[in-house]
């Protein structure tokens, strides 16, 4: 498993996320398990899970390179994990989890 950790600005509230590849090169695919937007602003901070669970591999699955994903807002997935001061207005940490 691989993490990747983006720092980005806010884009305030994300419902749906899009992610692709080229797939150039040989064994380009992966296997994408979810993306992880953590959110802080202020004193809050808050998680929003965008599951997955498939392949971005024309030669797996359904053969797709890219995937439209959805906001998991239920139970869990979407809650707030901090509560302090922050030096920072906003910040935003993208976590891209998927199996190579």
């Amino acid at each position: 498993m691989d993490i990747f950790c983006i720092k980005a600005v806010s884009l305030g509230d994300l419902e749906k996320v899009l992610i692709s590849h080229d797939g150039a090169g040989p064994g380009s695919g992966w296997f994408l398990d979810k993306i992880v937007i953590k959110h802080k602003e202020g004193e809050e901070a808050h998680e929003v899970v965008f599951p997955c669970n498939r392949w971005l591999d024309e030669y797996q699955d359904d053969g797709k390179t890219e995937r439209e994903l959805t906001a998991n807002k239920h139970g869990s997935s979407m809650k707030t994990f901090l509560k302090g001061k922050s030096c920072f207005p906003a910040i935003v940490f993208c976590t891209i989890v998927f199996a190579v």
